[in-house]
Parts: C-alpha cells; structure tokens; sequence
C-alpha cells in the first residue's frame, strides 16, 4: 500500500494540467460518493447565501487556494479533491451569482488514479478540512466522520493505528495525539 501511493506522489507533479472546467462537467468520484453514504461533511454545513460583490472572482480565488483536483472519465470529470471548494461554486450557480456555464480552475490529472490512490487522496481532502478548517466543532460528530471515513485495521485498537490512517498522519497515531492537535476532549472522540 504505502509503495503505490509513494510512487504516486513521486509522479504526481509530472502528471497533472491546470485549466478551467465547466463545473457541470465535474461529478464525484465513485469513492467519494461511497464515504459521502456513510458521512456526508456537506450536510453538516452551515446554509446561508453568498452575498458577495464579484462572486465569480470570488470563486476562482477559493479553487486557487483550495484546489479542486480531478481526472477525466469519459466525457466529464471527476472530482477527488476539493469538494468544499466545488460545493461552494455549485451553490453560487444554484443562487444564480454566476451562470451555469460557469467554468472553474482545476487540476486534471493525467490518468484515473487506482481505487486505492483515489481513496488516499479523497481521505487526505476531507480529513484534512476536517481537522485543520474546524468547520465541525462537535467532537461526537468529528468522531463520527473520521470513523465513517476509516476503517480499523484487524488486530488494532483504534483506526489511528490503521494503515489507511497513518499514511496520511503518521504522528497523530492515538486518540490523545489526535485530541491534542484538536484541542478537544478525548472521551468522544
């Protein structure tokens, strides 16, 4: 496992193009999907509406700072990684800031990565909005998303000590290492 995936990031840079996508074109991976059944992290957001003065500047800012990565598949893409930051946009078409035409900045890359990869990738994004954005205060549903998104290995006393878990944080390897860096209780978590 953690062979495919360092070979993967080893190539990643030689291995991508940057250009703007209409977002219609853009759907979830099927990987996603299947962890969004499980614990969809959109839900959990708060609903209001974008009422900001050039939005579609706006929305090209956000997919620059939070990347919005995808390969092709057939005739569309799909999308592994910035699916906060496509969520946002598809909301700004829904309440009409931009036209449905909209085409925003991603990274294509060059290949469908494997399942394995795709999930790798997939985990690190969410996870990664999870515990550093801290748009979810709430430790019992922190808990909830992180243990929809991972599973634990046999023979493993959490899935901090999973694989799938420390190939993308190797040092949080407990539930106190994790609670610490999230400055919360660890009885829920």
């Amino acid at each position: 496992m953690f062979e495919i995936i360092e070979r993967f990031h080893d190539q990643l840079l030689d291995n991508y193009e940057f250009t703007s996508v209409c977002v219609e074109e853009i759907f979830y991976d099927d990987i996603l999907k299947e962890l969004f059944e499980e614990a969809n992290p959109i839900s959990g957001l708060r609903g209001c509406n974008i009422e900001n003065g050039d939005t579609a500047n706006l929305f090209n800012l956000a997919a620059l700072q939070s990347p919005i990565i995808c390969y092709r598949y057939r005739n569309h893409f799909r999308v592994v990684a910035g699916v906060f930051t496509l969520n946002m946009i598809r909301k700004g078409i829904a309440q009409r800031h931009v036209h449905s035409d909209y085409k925003v900045p991603v990274f294509i890359l060059s290949k469908k990565p494997i399942g394995l990869v795709r999930k790798h990738i997939i985990q690190f994004d969410l996870t990664n909005m999870l515990l550093t954005k801290c748009f979810i205060s709430d430790t019992k549903k922190i808990s909830f998303f992180l243990h929809a998104w991972f599973e634990k290995d046999q023979g493993k006393r959490s899935i901090y000590q999973s694989k799938e878990w420390l190939s993308l944080f190797p040092n949080l390897d407990t539930t106190e290492k994790v609670s610490n860096f999230l400055s919360i209780s660890k009885k829920s978590l």
